[in-house]
C-alpha cells in the first residue's frame, strides 16, 4: 500500500508498506540495532533477518527502509515483534500505520487475535488498543521462548480489517480531530472519506470548490498532527496548511477552523 502524508505545506512524503525482500535484511538489522542496544528491542543477530525474511514487513520512503516489524504466526493467533521506526520518522504516525497495516494483513488471513511483548513501550502499544494479558494464555510454543530475565509484558488485542492500513487504523483506535475556532472535537470516522466531509457533517464551514486537491480553496492551517492524502495535491498549500478535500488523519489532529 502507498501512503502520502504531510504535516503541512507543499512538501509531501511518499511511503510504501510492503512485504520485506531479501535485499532489505541488512537495512532492517541496521535500523533495529540502536533499539537493541538501548534495550527497547530484544537482541537479534543479522542472520535472523535473512532466514526469517518472509515474516517481515517494511515501510519504505525514498528507497530507504523507514520502519519494519515481523510476524510470528501460531495456530489461532500471531505475534508482532521487532517494531522499529527510524528516528527521523518518529512522531509522524508511521509506527501506527505500520502496526495497523500488519494487523490488517493478519485479519485477512483469518487470524482473530494479535499479541506482542513490550519492555519499554508498553504505554504506546496500550494507546493502540493492546491490553496486558495473562502469559498462561500464550501458545505453548511461545511460552517456551519467554526470557524471564528480560521481564517483558505480553499484550494482545483483536485484529481489525479494512481496505488499507489507514482504514484499519481508524477502526483500531479513536483518532481525534479538533476544529479550534469552531470549538468542535470529534472522532474520525473513515466513512466520511475526507476531513472536508467530516467538517461539513459537524457544521464547520469550509470554503471549497473542486473537492479534488486542484484549486486549493479548502487549504487550512494544521496546528498539530499528521495527515495523509488520497492523491498528491496539484496545488501546494501554504506552509503549515493542508487541503481538507483529499486528506484523512494519520494521527490526532488540531485544525485552525
Amino acid at each position: 500500500m502507498d501512503l502520502i502524508f504531510s504535516r503541512g505545506g507543499a512538501d509531501v512524503i511518499d511511503a510504501t508498506f510492503r512485504r520485506a525482500r531479501l535485499s532489505d535484511a541488512d537495512s532492517m538489522y541496521e535500523l533495529s540495532l540502536p533499539f537493541m542496544e538501548s534495550g527497547a528491542l530484544l537482541v537479534r543477530d543479522r542472520e535472523l533477518f535473512v532466514t526469517q525474511i518472509e515474516d517481515f514487513y517494511v515501510v519504505e520512503i525514498d528507497r530507504t527502509i523507514a520502519a519494519c516489524a515481523g510476524i510470528r504466526r501460531f495456530s489461532n493467533n500471531a505475534e508482532i515483534f521487532n517494531v522499529a521506526v527510524m528516528q527521523k520518522w518518529q512522531g509522524l504516525g508511521l509506527g501506527r500505520f505500520l502496526l495497523a497495516s500488519i494487523i490488517g494483513v493478519l485479519e485477512a488471513e483469518g487470524i482473530g487475535e494479535v499479541l506482542l511483548f513490550s519492555y519499554t513501550t508498553i504505554q504506546w502499544f496500550e494507546r493502540q488498543g493492546f491490553v496486558p494479558m495473562d502469559p498462561a494464555g500464550l501458545p505453548p510454543e511461545r511460552l517456551a521462548l519467554i526470557d524471564p530475565i528480560r521481564d517483558s509484558i505480553p499484550l494482545s488485542r483483536a485484529t481489525v480489517g479494512g481496505a488499507d492500513g489507514l482504514e484499519v487504523l481508524a477502526r483500531m483506535i479513536d483518532l481525534r480531530v479538533r476544529f479550534d475556532r469552531s470549538g468542535i472535537e470529534t472522532t474520525w470516522d473513515s466513512s466520511f472519506d475526507t476531513l472536508l466531509k467530516l467538517a461539513d457533517h459537524n457544521g464547520v464551514e469550509v470554503d471549497s470548490l473542486c473537492w479534488a486537491g486542484i484549486c486549493g480553496t479548502c487549504s487550512t492551517r494544521l496546528r498539530q498532527g499528521t495527515i495523509s492524502y488520497h492523491v498528491a495535491p496539484e496545488v501546494g498549500p501554504e506552509d503549515g496548511e493542508v487541503l481538507l478535500c483529499i486528506a484523512q488523519p494519520l494521527t490526532d489532529l488540531e485544525l485552525e477552523l
